[in-house]
């Protein structure tokens, strides 16, 4: 059963009145993602143009006056893209996000933001050019008392709090504006539900009428984008629980999933919520995240009725102990060898890739290329092992372990860059799904931000990870004694040669040198 959420609805006259109410203060700050509110107007988008300015001054479009940007055509991909799908102009997430704006602010230096009034990742100070200090994402088992509790808090914040940059669009682009097209189809979202939103866009099915769902097209997974594109994903909502708590070095913290257990060791009333005894599907209710519930779940009703998800919430969150068939969750062994392969993606650079850093850790059958390939290892295996919403890519991120099983794959992306350094050339400049083609604009954020731009380390981008993940050396005695194991065994084996030669001097007659009776007759005489 499906209601009306308080942190999601639709726009109502009340907030038209206090959105131009904002726009006559200048205080709307800067947003990262889909879509500005202050650019979902009939005029924008009817002129498909996001171009705001920046502060009180109407004249001072995208900071131009200070030198921060100037409202430009909008770059989109145009190299082809492989894969299944197949249709062209039928999707509004081809060559985002010309289907909904074609010009928007480009910024330039460090100035980011739809209005160019933001600084981007890792700068800050009001040119942006001061290196912000990096905020370190650590184990959440390592947090102090305090630490765990602002993190759980301002999750928990989010999840009540509407976002105050932008909304959501409820329909495609070709019903966007409502059958009289003077009402834009869009509805507010709580920062924590945006952030689920935002997931389910970027895998949901391309709708070509009622019942008729089109599932070819995922623009985060099964390609080269999943790693950047949940890179920026987890950036946006650090950067937003950053702004909501006042805290800047409030960081995400990681999840170390490599324990090899059959057992989710962050499943606890003092983190994410324990098992309820009476249903183990549901969350206990000690813990603050059982009366939470989901939005974006119902992807066969949106098919059916031709619609994207509203936000209404859908029911409460779930994880599906009972569902998980004796799987065990990965091990420090399946990291290592995940970090050993040197080739960053292969073709077809799907989930069929061979010897591929992306795919491994992503973790599809590399055997099997259909789009119903059974999950085996890594991230998939996690979320296959949390079950419940977390089991399907489009609810996995109502689920705040999302956030923590995210941050650790981040992590050992971070130190697959760090250790083989890789060009630019690393990343496929055409001919990969489409969305995942090194200049594509990864769906749905907005302002346009193209994969390669988040091709970089942590470090780059203002944050790093206290995390050890170099190979032990404990396997010195290991191969000393194989060594000695190997020497003794080529010892014995000799031995049993020469046993075995003698064997067969005795058996053609052949008499011992120890034995022989020697002649006292000289070489020149007659025997």
């Amino acid at each position: 059963m499906r209601k009306d959420s308080p942190r999601c609805k639709a726009m109502s006259p009340l907030w038209w009145g206090l959105l131009f109410g904002c726009l006559g203060c200048g205080i709307l700050p800067a947003t990262w993602a889909q879509f500005p509110r202050v650019c979902m107007t009939v005029g924008s988008l009817v002129s498909k143009e996001c171009c705001p300015p920046l502060g009180t001054e109407l004249a001072n479009i995208c900071g131009s006056r200070e030198g921060r940007g100037q409202c430009t055509e909008v770059q989109a991909d145009t190299r082809p893209w492989s894969g299944r799908y197949v249709l062209r102009n039928q999707d509004d997430r081809e060559q985002w996000p010309r289907k909904f704006f074609n010009r928007t602010c480009r910024c330039t230096g460090n100035f980011a933001g739809y209005n160019c009034g933001d600084c981007k990742f890792g700068w800050t100070g009001s040119n942006c050019d001061r290196k912000k200090p990096p905020v370190v994402r650590k184990n959440i088992h390592s947090l102090t008392p305090q630490e765990t509790e602002q993190f759980l808090g301002a999750l928990a914040l989010a999840k009540n709090t509407t976002h105050p940059d932008y909304v959501i669009t409820t329909q495609h682009w070709l019903g966007l504006l409502g059958p009289d097209r003077t009402q834009p189809r869009i509805a507010n979202c709580s920062i924590y539900d945006y952030f689920v939103w935002l997931h389910y866009y970027s895998v949901r099915d391309t709708l070509l009428g009622p019942g008729r769902p089109y599932k070819a097209a995922d623009f985060s997974h099964r390609g080269p984008a999943f790693v950047t594109w949940h890179r920026y994903h987890l950036l946006l909502l650090e950067r937003d629980l950053q702004r909501l708590t006042g805290n800047e070095s409030l960081a995400l913290p990681y999840w170390n999933f490599a324990t090899g257990r059959n057992e989710c060791d962050v499943c606890t009333d003092q983190l994410f919520g324990a098992a309820r005894q009476d249903d183990p599907t549901l969350i206990s209710q000690n813990s603050r995240f059982s009366s939470w519930e989901i939005v974006c779940d119902s992807l066969d009703d949106y098919n059916r009725r031709v619609t994207l998800c509203n936000g209404t919430y859908e029911g409460l969150l779930r994880r599906n102990q009972v569902g998980r068939n004796n799987e065990k969750l990965p091990t420090l062994e399946d990291i290592q060898d995940c970090l050993s392969l040197n080739k960053f993606d292969s073709p077809p650079f799907f989930q069929n890739s061979s010897f591929s850093f992306r795919n491994a850790l992503e973790g599809f059958d590399k055997a099997d290329g259909t789009l119903d390939s059974q999950v085996v290892s890594l991230h998939n295996l996690v979320h296959s092992f949390l079950n419940g919403t977390n089991a399907l890519p489009h609810s996995a991120a109502n689920d705040p372990v999302f956030v923590v099983l995210h941050s650790f794959t981040d992590a050992l992306f971070d130190e697959w860059m760090k250790r083989f350094k890789p060009s630019a050339d690393a990343w496929p400049q055409e001919q990969a799904p489409i969305g995942h083609n090194q200049m594509y604009n990864m769906v749905p954020f907005f302002p346009p931000v193209t994969n390669v731009e988040l091709f970089l380390t942590a470090d780059q981008l203002g944050y790093s990870y206290d995390i050890d993940l170099t190979v032990k050396e404990t396997r010195g005695w290991t191969t000393i004694l194989l060594m000695v194991i190997g020497v003794l065994m080529l010892l014995a084996g000799l031995f049993v040669l020469l046993v075995f030669l003698q064997y067969r001097r005795l058996r053609k007659g052949y008499t011992p040198l120890m034995e022989t009776h020697l002649s006292n007759k000289r070489y020149v005489e007659e025997a």
